[in-house]
Parts: structure tokens; C-alpha cells; sequence
């Protein structure tokens, strides 16, 4: 029989051993996800979620008449438990887009009760109960609130010119709106802002246009100016959407920071129906993002089985009666465990009191994460804080609250000599009494202090390496609550997160593990010199955004953990660069060859980027790694795209006898049968085939019968009306894809990406009520359009920026009554 002392050993140690093992992705997620107590007729919209004190909490609009806002709680940001309704005040009734701020001790609620203005509410849980505490603030719906790391505050709304901003005095006052320049999504009204800032640069997130749309998106902007200035929108826009299916409308995100410490995710809803009442219907959903650069990359929109969020390496909840075994004391104190909190309470001596977990050694780069609060203060000098780099009692280093002098105080020591101080000033009434948290990054010789989110401090030192991580206490009684720590910094986390398939990859998020394992490189350093990573995989920055990989010669490779959403056949997209001619490639899933050897044109420039599609992989559903291979010769690449595809031959026709026939599966606006025509009267379009279409020859007659603005679509993806109703006006520009329009003067060929861009024209005389016979061919980037002749194309055009790699066929026509006849398409 074990003895008493001896059972509560094996139990600690088998605690600290599931503390320590990270997430290996045995569990998985499926979006859209159903909540606990979620409400039947509305499920979950506008989520917010915030983490405190290692919890993450997530708070939904009302909806329907209801009265209440419900709250749900999780560890892992996927599995959520029902906390109840954190507040009932009247003025939840029909509550829009609850978020919530914790700031010195309060948790801040900003809401508006159907657009009608903002009230804030405050409580001191996250659970609440959140109580009334002003009257109506106004600003249009959508408030959310950042925080910068001067501890100024601002307010951002939604508006029909933009995102509105406005800066806060308090967290319940809010000042005069800007309307930030840049912000508007196609001219319409957008909403849900969320802002966040990542190495100085401040990204901003927002929705448009009408929630009961299926093409309702997330677009990305960001600056490097301030939080209430112009942004630029992101060339990688939209950043969310999918306009058919059973995942559309997607939209209404916030951003957190997950589990692991360092990954970013995106939480948004999604449309699932509209209630006899008009009202939405939507479901909860999550998805990583990554960082390339300052360039948001967003991995999803996922709706298969995807690996949970990674855990942190090591963490600490103090759930528990003791300390225990897995912690090592140095200099004394009075240690103990109350209230799932690790306590202190010896004062009177100006000695580091300092208590550290002796299991886990942390690798050379990190992020740790510490949350504390003082009870009670001697008066020989109370401090408290965080212990990073701990290897003996000699060597390590404090991240130090000091509340009597209102600073963070930062030290190392390092063969028990202390080098000099640094002391950064905490915001103005920052009470020490209350939990704060204290993040520390380390990259390199880099490190990163922030307390509560705010970057308060970056010391470049080569004095302290990996080590130890602990609490401080002096002259004080202190809590110390919630401790984690990851080896992953600054965007790492995403290198080995399973990236969805379809979608789009950046090439430098390739596998961690280094040479041999995540990758192949030949040549010593990083050439380029760029991005965060320390292998000797050559990395440069891309005129495109971000950064690419570089100079990958004869024998190199690079690999990717990827979740492919269902067996079958891809295309993929390689954005590339290189002045090398028969550059060969290959790509491998696991140790199957699914390209063969692949030859890469010349792009006549190391800053000449094209797109080359390579087809027909055959790719087998779950998780798996994909490999690069450079054959022979030399490139660059950016990312790589993958699009369920269908290259099989086909044939499909319609001359609109009596009825549109059976392959068209997309109609909007008016659309009708006259005299064996097409019809479409004002504004509409309809598309015909599969989006996995790449390569084909469409040709149609066309004729104007009182406007001719009317033409061909081709590589159609996310057609969508726009509006409460489907309009189709609204909803004009709602479609990815290119369209060669003819008007009574001239004949032009555009890129629709949710807002237009004209790629190239020519004159003509197009008449109206006479047919004119349109032909257009797509293969690979170029796209041709003839009109009357169909030897000699009066449009010969190749898209080298981003183009669409598949895709449906349509017709449209804008604010024209048109005519179409003797529809084909062939491959």
C-alpha cells in the first residue's frame, strides 16, 4: 500500500505530466459548431470572445425579442460550457454585439439594444452580472473598444461611409466620431469592426454589407499611423467569404489570441437560414490566422474536421490543495494554493520571494504568460511579477508590478550580477490590487513585455537564453493565478497548424522542426535576411506583401501540414517568380507524387510574379503533409493556392426554347424565357457549371434591347445578391471572377473580386437590338475575347496579379434590358 505522502507525489506528477504535453491533434473541431443553451431560434451571432485569467469567454447578441445575454466559457476555445446569462437589464432586450473589455479590475460590456445607441455595463466577472452604469452613449451599432499601449482608448461603430471611430476619456465616455478613410467595403454599409495591433502595425477587420445576405464577408485593413487614422485595405481582400453552400454569410468576427499563447483566430458567425420573422439564423465558428509580415492571412473559411487549437507547452490553473512537488522555491516565503490561485504571504523583507515550476524548461524562443494581483502591501518595498530564464538562483530574469511607484520594473541576472534596470510608467490609476497579466515574448535577443495587452517595453540582450518560468513576490502578500507558457513567438505557431484544403498556403509557413524536417536547404544562412524565422531557409520581403522564399535550387523542399476537406481532384496555384528556363517542380503528399514533374516558365524577372496552375492532383481527404520539391533549376514562391477542381471534357449548351435547362445552378434578378431568349431586364446575372472549372471556351449572342452593359462571366466563384432582400442591384459587383462586357461603344474585360477593376478595353460599335456573337476563351492566366470575328480577338490579356484559377460560367447584364441566345461551353 502506498503511503499517504507517496500517492499525492505520483498524483502531482501525473498532473504536471498532462500540464506539459502540448496538443497533438488527436481531437477536432467542426465548423459550424452548435453551443450548449445556445437559443433555438436564433443560435449564436456577433460573437466576441476575451480570454482572463486563462479562460476564454464568448458573449453573443440577443436576438428575437429575447432578454438576456448569454455567456459561455472554454480552455481550449472549442469546447464551451454554459455559464448562463451574464446580465438581464431591460435594455438587453434584443441586444446587438455584446463585447467585453476587462480594465483594472472591471469587465466593461459596450451594447447596442436594436441600433438604438450604446450603454455600457460593468461587472466584476466575466460571467457577470453585468449591471447598467450609463445612459445612452449613441454611435451607430457594432461598438468595440481597443486599447493602445499608451493606454489610450477608442470606440469603433459601423456606418455607410465606414468604420466610425471616436476616442474614450474613460471606458463609459465616448467622444466625437471619425469616419476612418479606406474602410468602406464597395461602397456600402459596413460593420463589426475589430482592431488589433501586432508589431506596431494596427490591423483592423470589418463586415459588409446586410447580415442576411449569403455574400456578407470579412475584409482586412491596417496602417501604421494610429488606431483612429486612414487605413489601406488589404490586397488580399476579401479575407472571408463564401457565398454558397451550406456555410454563406460569413462575417461579424473578433480576434483573439488561442490557446497555445501565440496563434490568432478569427471567431464569426455564419447565416444558416432566415426565421418566418425575417430574422437571422446563425451559427458559431472559428479559424486560425496567420501572419506573413504585417499581411493577415486567413486560414478558412473551414466547415470539415480540423485539428483543435494547440495547447501551450506548459500551463497552470492551481486547481489543486498544495504546490506541490513541481515547483521549486528560492529565497523563501510563505507559499501555498487557495481558490485555484498560488498565493504568498511572508512581509516584511526586501528579499525576491520567488516560487518556479522545476518540470519544463522553456526553448530559446517563447511566450509566457503570468496573471497576478497584490492583497496586501508591507512597507519595506512591495513588488510583484514575473521569473523568465530561470536556470539557478545565480541566473534569470524579472518582469516586475510596482504598484507604489506605478511601474513595470525589468531586470536580469546573470552570474549574480544584475545589469541595469529598466522602468516603464503604467497607465495613470493602474491598481495593483486588481489581476493583471504580464506577457513576455522572447525571439531571438528580442524581448517583449506587455502588461494587459500593452506593449509596455522591447530590451534587446543576449544576457538570459531558455530557462525556468516562476512567480515573484516581495514584502507582500500576493495571488498569482493562471501560468503558460509556449514555445512558440511573434506568428510561429501557424508553422505546424494543418492549413485547409481548399485554400491558400504562404510559403514561408512551412513546417518547424528545421533542417531535414521542416525543410531541405543547401546553402548556409538566410540570404534574404527577412521574417522571423532562424533556419537557414533563404527568406526575402515580396513587392505583393509579406515575404516569400527564395532561391530554392536543385534537391531543395519545403513541407506543410495540411487538412484536405475531401478526396478528390485539385488544381494548384504556385506563385512563383524566376529567370531560370526549365525549372522543374514537384509536389508530393505524404510519400505519394501527386504532380509528376512540373515545368516552370520563365517569368523574366526575380520580381515578375505569375500564377501557374498545376492540375489534377489527386489529393486524399484528412491531414496530411504536402511537400515542395525543387527538381531542377531555381525559383522563388509566395503561396500556394488549392481549389477543388474538375478537368474533365464537357459540352454544355442552352438556346432557351421554353426554359433554362438543368445546368444552371445560380439566378440573380429577373431573369426570363422570351421567344426562346434569355431575358434579363435591369440588373442580374446567372451562372452554369462547376467552380472547379479552370480551362474552357464560352461564347453566347448578345443583344441589347433599351442598354447594352452586358456580357460573359467566366471563373465564377461566390456569386451573391446583396441586401436584407437578395437585391440584385445591391448586390451588382457580389461575385469573384472575370467578365467581358460589351456597351454601345466599346468592348471591355474586367476582374470582380466584390468590387471591380477594368483590366483591358477596346473601341467598338455595338449596336442595340442586333445580335452580336461573343466568344471567350480561358487558359491558364490569359483570357481572349472575340466579338464578330472569331479568329482574331479583340482582347488578348494576361492576368499576372492574383488571378482566379477556376470557376463557374455566366451571363450578366447592369442596368440594361438584354437578351442572351445559343449559350455553349466546351473543354
Amino acid at each position: 500500500m502506498m503511503s499517504g505522502i507517496l500517492k499525492k507525489t505520483v498524483a502531482f506528477a501525473c498532473l504536471l505530466i498532462a500540464l506539459l504535453i502540448p496538443f497533438s491533434g488527436a481531437f477536432a473541431y467542426t465548423n459550424y459548431m452548435t453551443l450548449p443553451s445556445e437559443n433555438p431560434n436564433d443560435g449564436i451571432g456577433d460573437p466576441f470572445v476575451m480570454k482572463y485569467n486563462g479562460t476564454f469567454y464568448l458573449y453573443t447578441s440577443t436576438g428575437q425579442n429575447y432578454t438576456g445575454f448569454k455567456c459561455w466559457s472554454s480552455t481550449d476555445a472549442v469546447n464551451w460550457t454554459y455559464a448562463g446569462l451574464c446580465s438581464t437589464e431591460a435594455i438587453t432586450n434584443d441586444g446587438y454585439a455584446p463585447e467585453v473589455v476587462y480594465w483594472n479590475g472591471t469587465f466593461y460590456m459596450y451594447t447596442s439594444p436594436r441600433g438604438a445607441g450604446h450603454y455600457v455595463l460593468t461587472s466584476s466577472s466575466p460571467t457577470g452580472p453585468f449591471t447598467l452604469v450609463t445612459g445612452n452613449l449613441g454611435h451607430s451599432i457594432d461598438g468595440s473598444v481597443f486599447i493602445d499601449d499608451n493606454g489610450s482608448w477608442t470606440f469603433y461603430s459601423a456606418g455607410g461611409d465606414g468604420i466610425h471611430a471616436a476616442p474614450m476619456s474613460s471606458p463609459t465616455s465616448i467622444g466625437s466620431d471619425v469616419v476612418l478613410g479606406g474602410t468602406q467595403m464597395g461602397g456600402q454599409w459596413t460593420e463589426g469592426a475589430t482592431v488589433i495591433k501586432r508589431n506596431g502595425t494596427y490591423h483592423l477587420t470589418a463586415t459588409g454589407n446586410h447580415v442576411l445576405s449569403p455574400g456578407y464577408r470579412v475584409n482586412a485593413f491596417s496602417n501604421t499611423t494610429g488606431p483612429r487614422q486612414p487605413f489601406t485595405p488589404s490586397n488580399n481582400n476579401p479575407i472571408l467569404l463564401n457565398s454558397e453552400g451550406s456555410q454563406v454569410g460569413l462575417g461579424h468576427n473578433s480576434i483573439f489570441i488561442g490557446p497555445d499563447l501565440d496563434t490568432y483566430y478569427a471567431v464569426y458567425h455564419n447565416l444558416t437560414s432566415v426565421s418566418s420573422g425575417g430574422l437571422p439564423v446563425r451559427k458559431v465558428n472559428i479559424d486560425a490566422i496567420g501572419w506573413n509580415g504585417d499581411k493577415m492571412a486567413m486560414y478558412g473559411p473551414t466547415n470539415w474536421s480540423m485539428p483543435n487549437p494547440s495547447l501551450p507547452n506548459f500551463e497552470d490553473r492551481f486547481q489543486r490543495a498544495s504546490v506541490g512537488a513541481g515547483y521549486s522555491n528560492l529565497n523563501g516565503g510563505t507559499w501555498g494554493i487557495s481558490n485555484n490561485f498560488m498565493y504568498q504571504s511572508a512581509k516584511g523583507s526586501t528579499a525576491f520571494y520567488i516560487n518556479y515550476e522545476n518540470t519544463f524548461t522553456t526553448a530559446s524562443d517563447y511566450t509566457a504568460e503570468y496573471n497576478m494581483k497584490e492583497i496586501s502591501k508591507g512597507t519595506a518595498g512591495p513588488k510583484l511579477g514575473a521569473v523568465y530564464g530561470y536556470v539557478d538562483a545565480s541566473n534569470y530574469g524579472v518582469a516586475i508590478l510596482n504598484g507604489n511607484l506605478n511601474r513595470l520594473e525589468t531586470v536580469t541576472l546573470v552570474n549574480g550580477v544584475w545589469d541595469t534596470q529598466v522602468n516603464t510608467p503604467l497607465p495613470a490609476g493602474f491598481d495593483i490590487t486588481k489581476l493583471h497579466t504580464i506577457r513576455i515574448e522572447k525571439s531571438g535577443t528580442t524581448y517583449k513585455y506587455f502588461v494587459d495587452k500593452m506593449l509596455l517595453e522591447t530590451k534587446i540582450t543576449t544576457r538570459l537564453g531558455a530557462g525556468k518560468v516562476g512567480y515573484l513576490s516581495c514584502d507582500n502578500e500576493a495571488n498569482f493565478g493562471y501560468i503558460a507558457v509556449s514555445n512558440k513567438v511573434n506568428g510561429s505557431g501557424i508553422f505546424d497548424a494543418y492549413k485547409p484544403i481548399p485554400g491558400t498556403i504562404q510559403a514561408v509557413h512551412y513546417n518547424s522542426g528545421g533542417e531535414g524536417v521542416g525543410y531541405h536547404d543547401l546553402s548556409g544562412g538566410n540570404a534574404g535576411g527577412k521574417y522571423i524565422r532562424n533556419d537557414n531557409v533563404d527568406i526575402r520581403d515580396n513587392p505583393e506583401g509579406g515575404h516569400n522564399i527564395g532561391w530554392n535550387s536543385t534537391g531543395e523542399w519545403y513541407k506543410y501540414n495540411v487538412s484536405v476537406k475531401a478526396s478528390g481532384t485539385y488544381n494548384l496555384g504556385l506563385r512563383y517568380a524566376t529567370t531560370y528556363t526549365g525549372t522543374q517542380v514537384r509536389v508530393w503528399l505524404d510519400s505519394t507524387d501527386v504532380t509528376g514533374l512540373v515545368t516552370l516558365p520563365s517569368t523574366g524577372g526575380w520580381d515578375n510574379w505569375r500564377t501557374y496552375t498545376i492540375k489534377g492532383l489527386n489529393l486524399t481527404g484528412g491531414n496530411h503533409t504536402l511537400r515542395v520539391e525543387t527538381v531542377t533549376g531555381e525559383f522563388d514562391f509566395y503561396t500556394l493556392q488549392l481549389n477543388s477542381a474538375d478537368n474533365s471534357s464537357f459540352a454544355k449548351s442552352d438556346n432557351f426554347a421554353t426554359s433554362f435547362s438543368g445546368d444552371w445552378n445560380w439566378s440573380g434578378g429577373n431573369w426570363a424565357i422570351e421567344s426562346g431568349e434569355a431575358s434579363i431586364n435591369n440588373v442580374g446575372k446567372r451562372t452554369l457549371g462547376s467552380t472547379g472549372w479552370s480551362d474552357y471556351t464560352v461564347e453566347a449572342d448578345i443583344k441589347g434591347i433599351d442598354g447594352l452593359n452586358s456580357g460573359i462571366m467566366v471563373r465564377v466563384q461566390n456569386p451573391a445578391q446583396g441586401g436584407a432582400g437578395n437585391d440584385a442591384g445591391l448586390g451588382t459587383d457580389f461575385y469573384q471572377g472575370y467578365l467581358a462586357v460589351i456597351s454601345p461603344t466599346q468592348l471591355s474585360l474586367g476582374k470582380q473580386n466584390y468590387n471591380w477593376t477594368t483590366l483591358a478595353s477596346a473601341a467598338g460599335t455595338y449596336n442595340l437590338n442586333a445580335w452580336h456573337h461573343m466568344k471567350v476563351v480561358v487558359a491558364g492566366n490569359n483570357i481572349k475575347v472575340y466579338v464578330g470575328d472569331m479568329v482574331n480577338p479583340k482582347i488578348d490579356y494576361t492576368d499576372n496579379s492574383n488571378p482566379f484559377i477556376t470557376g463557374k460560367v455566366g451571363m450578366r447584364a447592369h442596368y440594361a434590358h438584354t437578351h442572351f441566345d445559343n449559350f455553349s461551353v466546351t473543354h
